[in-house]
């Protein structure tokens, strides 16, 4: 199952995922010191609030877009210790060894 045309697909989408993983977090952190320096401005209450509620959601936003890949795979061995199947799990040995080979060439 793990050809090198696969391990090339697989190579290609875990660099796209870490550079979105780095990515967006950046960009919602530009987006909220914006909205942070809207509010320092801004002179309505009304204002100031609805700013400030963007801004929470940003950050969280921003922290769980940096969670997901390390959840996921979490919550999916919960729930295969819960309900045991017997599927083809080729696919996440070959996108482990895609994963671990990409960090030896980047150390």
């Amino acid at each position: 199952m793990c050809t090198e045309e696969m391990q090339m697909v697989l190579g290609v989408i875990i660099s796209l995922l870490d550079i979105l993983n780095f990515l967006i977090p950046v960009i919602l952190i530009i987006f909220c010191t914006i909205d942070i320096f809207k509010i320092i401005v801004s002179k309505k209450e009304d204002e100031i609030k609805k700013l400030r509620k963007d801004v929470m959601m940003k950050i969280i936003y921003a922290v769980i877009i940096y969670l997901v890949p390390f959840l996921v795979p979490f919550f999916l061995k919960i729930v295969n210790n819960l309900l045991p199947m017997n599927y083809d799990d080729s696919w996440q040995q070959c996108w482990n060894t895609v994963k671990e080979s990409k960090k030896i060439v980047n150390n």
